[in-house]
């Protein structure tokens, strides 16, 4: 296969969905080697934050001179930028070799879309010569591909009630589930939670005889927004209690990290252009919430670009964005869990706000760019929706690349 036939042809597995259990992807792994035992891993999990706190302490090992690949879900702009390493996306050649090696083994354990992409990166990883490989999980923690990789440390960014039909209704049947990726006797960053996570936070530190480390506040972060101090501090403590040399010199690679800027697309991701516009993946009320925060010294109302997952709490996001957005541009997310652009219309109408839904992401964001009076632009919502809206500025020339 050349690249663009396996691309296709991994896309075209999506359509068997998520299959919430281990056995199959065990048998996968061991059926190619077993390669996620050729380098040392930590897993990410939680609610919001875990592609920033995984870009974050990713960076902090290169700084440390080490070789650190990372997973990132879902994708922005590329399929490809889900395996990283040492801040390179993984070859064109390398995933049609994989695909085309591997095509027979993936039909017979009936991998996933993701089980596959979560085994590629191992297979990537192992013979790139990886020392260190930060996972961010999937959708939960402990029936999520990746556990299979073995994490020696935990990295636990926070819940919110996402995905319940799957995690648990609540915070603490959610928290539960994502703690759950952590091996006994090995480490758990967590960061002090409310009292009713807390309590199943400790529970499985007692089960499997965890030791739990909070992090130490931070003053500064490499990546914009104040939230992004909650991330950068547990990437901080992580890069301390586990990469060698950490202890000493993490502190300083931190510092020049924060004073040079890492950029991650999509999170409150600012391109100068006519007019400039702020590309950000805020896809739940929290990650709502601190895009809202970051846009305070803006003038009111902005133009916005928007559109969300149906399975995503919408209509509170909708309500949140009153008074602060205007007119809204609604779009409908390329996915299977669309949520339609004159459906989301009609909400934001009901709300009060000005809003035409559009047929493409592209007219959308040229239409608001029409509307734009001279300021800044928004574009918000679904990964679907910020990845093609980035794609397209880029492409028009509309913001720099």
């Amino acid at each position: 296969m050349n690249y663009a036939t396996a691309e296709k042809w991994v896309f075209s597995r999506r359509r068997l969905g998520m299959k919430y259990n281990l056995d199959r992807m065990t048998a996968f792994m061991e059926a190619i080697g077993n390669p996620q035992d050729a380098f040392r891993t930590i897993h990410v999990v939680g609610t919001n934050g875990k592609g920033s706190t995984t870009a974050i302490l990713a960076a902090l090992g290169r700084g440390l001179g080490l070789s650190v690949g990372h997973t990132t879900s879902p994708h922005l702009l590329h399929y490809r930028e889900r395996v990283s390493l040492n801040d390179a996306w993984i070859a064109e050649e390398d995933v049609a070799e994989f695909i085309t090696d591997n095509r027979r083994l993936i039909q017979k354990h009936s991998a996933t879309f993701f089980e596959i992409t979560t085994a590629m990166a191992a297979w990537h990883f192992a013979r790139r010569g990886a020392e260190w490989v930060v996972a961010e999980a999937g959708l939960g923690g402990r029936l999520d591909a990746t556990r299979i990789y073995g994490g020696e440390a935990t990295v636990f960014t926070g819940v919110q009630v996402e995905h319940s039909r799957i995690l648990g209704a609540t915070r603490p049947l959610i928290a539960r589930e994502k703690v759950a990726v952590a091996r006994a006797g090995t480490l758990l960053l967590a960061a002090e939670q409310t009292p009713d996570v807390e309590r199943e936070i400790a529970e499985a530190v007692d089960r499997l005889s965890l030791r739990r480390v909070h992090p130490e506040p931070v003053e500064e972060a490499p990546l914009p927004g104040a939230h992004q101090l909650h991330n950068g501090a547990l990437a901080l403590a992580a890069a301390r209690e586990l990469f060698p040399e950490g202890r000493r010199s993490a502190g300083p690679v931190y510092s020049d990290l924060c004073s040079r800027g890492l950029h991650w697309p999509g999170r409150l991701d600012f391109r100068p252009g006519d007019p400039p516009i702020l590309f950000d993946v805020a896809h739940n009320p929290e990650a709502m919430e601190a895009l809202l925060n970051h846009l305070d010294g803006w003038a009111k109302p902005v133009p916005a670009v928007i559109g969300f997952l149906a399975d995503k709490p919408w209509p509170r996001m909708v309500r949140q964005l009153s008074g602060k957005v205007d007119p809204v541009f609604a779009v409908t997310p390329l996915s299977e869990r669309m949520l339609p652009a004159e459906e989301l219309a009609e909400a934001f109408r009901s709300e009060g706000f000005s809003c035409r839904a559009c047929d493409t992401i592209e007219g959308a964001l040229a239409a608001c760019r029409e509307a734009s009076r001279g300021g800044g632009i928004l574009v918000t919502g679904s990964f679907f929706v910020v990845g093609e809206a980035i794609a397209q500025a880029e492409k028009h020339g509309w913001v720099r690349p």
